[in-house]
């Protein structure tokens, strides 16, 4: 067993009232305390001939160098104790007075030895009402020597995090969210495919509903980044809407990329929000873009949690029919990077302006250290899902999008953030895992998954010109004359 420390190094100071009918569990006890650094004051070691035995009882029990005072509680300590008998019962009128002084004090810890027939602790009635650690069953014993070594040390197992801030979205809710929350739970209850979809359907005209109390006209760079901000709790709600569709249909990557692509078109045409709109600023609509970017960044984290490579394959590769036009009207073929985004008005506007003007990416540092949504949608995890997306971007064939002038890629804003850089490339070497890699690039062989990863080059562009190096590729992590080596 670990041996645990007080915070300032100082050693604990224990003193044990027993009776000596349990003489050997006391001195075991008390060994295997001392061998752990705990310093233990017993009449068989510390009371000497000649001492008078109340007046040591009462300095130990008084001594404020001692932390704790272990009361051993077997059948004949709670009689000898109740009854006012023997010298346990001298030795009593001294604790409980303690006890009943003192009643906040935590300084005697009521340890049991024993049980009667019906298997309830013997233990004296002035501390009865104290929690106590059990060494009365053989079974429990270590995992209640433990507690009572974390008590001693004030090293407990489960300690309360500290204070945090209350989040800011509390006093910026602007919609009742309980629909579209009722719809995920309809979609997890329903009994047919029939009314599954239906439900699915619902929930996405719900989830435009409920975004579209964020929208503001004219918005300014402040309020774009205070909005985004505030989306957490729709973010989060998202985020259940995918895992209930994951856990319910066959083919559920495929109703997420149509999801997608209905989310793409409603956020992008400024008629969802303001349908008599005869003018309309891109920067009106940048919550949405930039929400949407994060959305399918936190998906590809679920699937890599879940290891569903099927469905990332097609997510990566599905041809979206996206708007390109505010006012709508406009659909193009396109692939998943148009869901990449750059918030000009958040990292360009309002970064330089603000305190946080000195990070890489304030988007980025803000969804990879505010918005954890655990277990799965850690820090490292959204930042790795980033990450991901951009290094296999070069594999596929994208479909091109029609609408962009710039070449197919996705900028991996939250690279900076990645503490494993390696990911799982290194694990191409096996052959077995190579089974899942051709899933997930669409082979059906070592050769043709070799060819694929040939065009993950590394590119010296790809990261931030401030003194942090090009985002990893994949074949930063493995050589193409590795891959499928080993069984």
């Amino acid at each position: 067993m670990e041996v645990l420390r007080l915070q300032d190094d100082k050693i604990p100071k224990i003193f044990i009232s027993y009776s000596w009918s349990r003489d050997t569990l006391v001195m075991d006890l008390a060994n295997r305390l001392v061998s752990h650094g705990v310093d233990v004051v017993l009449d068989k070691w510390d009371l000497k001939e000649g001492n008078d035995k109340y007046k040591f009882m009462e300095r130990c029990v008084d001594d404020p160098s001692i932390t704790k005072v272990l009361i051993i509680c077997d059948k004949a300590y709670a009689q000898k104790a109740n009854d006012r008998t023997g010298g346990v019962g001298d030795e009593t009128v001294i604790i409980s007075s303690e006890v009943y002084g003192n009643a906040r004090q935590e300084k005697f810890i009521p340890i049991i030895a024993e049980r009667d027939e019906e298997g309830k602790e013997y233990v004296p009635t002035y501390i009865k009402t104290r929690i106590y650690i059990d060494l009365s069953d053989p079974e429990k014993y270590e995992e209640e020597y433990e507690k009572l070594l974390r008590n001693i040390y004030e090293k407990p197992q489960f300690v309360k995090p500290r204070l945090g801030k209350k989040p800011e979205w509390l006093e910026e809710e602007k919609t009742n969210f309980f629909p579209v929350k009722d719809l995920i739970r309809q979609i997890r209850g329903s009994n047919t495919p029939v009314k599954r979809r239906n439900c699915i359907a619902r929930f996405q005209e719900a989830y435009i509903e409920a975004l579209k109390s964020y929208y503001i006209c004219g918005v300014k760079p402040e309020e774009v980044f205070n909005n985004f901000l505030n989306t957490k709790p729709l973010r989060d709600i998202y985020l259940d809407f995918v895992e209930a569709v994951a856990e319910t249909e066959d083919n559920y990557a495929e109703v997420l990329a149509e999801a997608f692509e209905y989310l793409y078109n409603k956020l992008s045409c400024i008629k969802t929000f303001d349908p008599q709109a005869n003018s309309a600023y891109g920067d009106d609509l940048d919550v949405y873009k930039t929400l949407l970017w994060e959305l399918f960044i936190c998906v590809i984290a679920y699937l890599r949690h879940v290891k569903d490579y099927a469905a990332i394959n097609v997510l990566i590769t599905y041809t979206y029919f996206l708007e390109n036009n505010l006012f709508g009207g406009a659909i193009k073929q396109a692939n998943y990077t148009t869901f990449r985004h750059h918030s000009v008005v958040i990292e360009d506007r309002y970064k330089p302006m603000s305190e946080m003007k000195n990070k890489y990416t304030l988007v980025g540092d803000v969804i990879c250290n505010q918005r954890e949504k655990l277990p799965i949608y850690t820090a490292e995890a959204i930042a790795e899902a980033d990450l991901f997306l951009y290094q296999v971007c070069n594999a596929y064939d994208l479909v091109e999008n029609e609408q962009a002038w710039y070449r197919t890629c996705w900028f991996p804003t939250c690279y900076v953030y990645v503490q494993n850089e390696r990911l799982e490339w290194e694990k191409m070497k096996s052959r077995r895992y190579c089974e899942k890699m051709k899933v997930l690039f669409g082979v059906d062989c070592i050769e043709k998954l070799k060819e694929k990863i040939s065009k993950c080059v590394y590119d010296s562009q790809m990261g931030y010109s401030d003194g942090w190096g090009a985002a990893p590729v994949i074949l930063n992590c493995i050589k193409i004359e590795d891959i499928g080596t080993l069984s």
